[in-house]
């Protein structure tokens, strides 16, 4: 699943100009409930001057408290080195926007292959885990910007999928890569695709038309048939075509896997998620295809109101983001 977006908000909230000008808050009564926000300096030799209203207000003890928690803490020293961490925008969209510009700028002349950053206030931005937000191409860079900059006077989550999914591709560990190339393997049996009615019906009549195209196509670029299932029973894919798709697998990068993973997740099927990258698979068929029981048993029974039009809004709205950035990187690895 997409994890949330987090921004830190806490002890480090603005910077400006040359010197950076932070705002933190500060308890002034251990039983008073309500915070007042002060201000401190952190210089461009990496010292802290405190203002001079945060002076007045509080004991040495504190001040000098206050100093080394801002140069101890890790966020603060990653800070420094000019990156805007993603720790702590709640859900609810109540996080106030925090920043002014969005942008995007090439990688490092020494390693000008390497990608795209989006900017905020023409900073890097890093992930939760600490990974610095570096694009394979300009297109989702310039989109992750597009999306930091249509964000009005709160910061609504909902609303930066391509950020979401980034963090989702960036963040993943090994075990984590493990993991999902299992789920791939383990969900081959049930892919609705290989598997048709058992009675000659108008909905095995569908299942034809609609899949059998898509289970071509994968048996071609496999070289090798998938198995057919009908009715409840699963299909059981010969161990040479499974060991092939966990190599292939195997074979992608965390960007082509977490995609791929994504759009399988929302259209229930692996096949699909292939066929739709290769332009087997038309947007405009994508919600009949992946629905066709659920639309076929609402032509017998009925359809709720508005009821099948919100989820096909939802499933286009879930598949979007990674098929975009799929489509705007290297082409994934061919199967060996």
């Amino acid at each position: 699943m997409i994890r949330s977006l987090k921004l830190i908000n806490r002890n480090i909230l603005l910077s400006n100009r040359k010197n950076k000008l932070f705002t933190t808050t500060s308890n002034n009564n251990a039983n008073n409930n309500n915070s007042s926000q002060t201000q401190f300096i952190i210089k461009d030799d990496n010292t802290v001057e405190l203002s001079a209203e945060l002076k007045a207000s509080i004991k040495l003890e504190e001040q000098k408290k206050i100093v080394k928690e801002v140069m101890d803490k890790p966020q603060s020293s990653k800070f420094l080195k000019g990156d805007v961490l993603l720790e702590g925008i709640k859900n609810d969209g109540s996080s106030l926007r925090f920043y002014k510009t969005t942008d995007m700028c090439k990688t490092e002349p020494e390693n000008p292959d390497q990608g795209y950053y989006p900017l905020i206030d023409d900073r890097k931005i890093r992930t939760p885990s600490g990974h610095v937000i570096i694009t394979p191409s300009k297109e989702i860079a310039y989109s992750v910007a597009a999306e930091w900059r249509a964000q009005e006077k709160y910061i609504k989550p909902s609303r930066l999928p391509i950020t979401q999914t980034i963090i989702s591709c960036l963040d993943v560990r090994p075990e984590g890569r493990f993991k999902i190339i299992g789920e791939f393997i383990n969900h081959l049996a049930t892919d609705p695709i290989c598997n048709r009615e058992k009675n000659d019906s108008k909905l095995k009549k569908l299942q034809s038309e609609l899949y059998e195209p898509i289970l071509q196509f994968a048996n071609e670029y496999y070289g090798i048939p998938f198995s057919i299932s009908t009715h409840l029973s699963i299909s059981k894919h010969p161990k040479e075509l499974t060991d092939k798709i966990e190599r292939h697998l195997h074979s992608m990068n965390n960007w082509e896997l977490v995609c791929l993973q994504l759009i399988s997740q929302s259209s229930k099927s692996f096949l699909v998620a292939l066929s739709l990258y290769y332009g087997k698979l038309r947007l405009d068929n994508l919600y009949q295809t992946i629905a066709l029981e659920e639309e076929y048993q609402s032509e017998t029974w009925g359809r709720i109101p508005f009821g099948h039009d919100l989820a096909e809004c939802e499933t286009h709205n879930e598949i979007a983001p990674p098929l975009f950035m799929l489509r705007n990187m290297n082409p994934i690895p061919l199967p060996k």
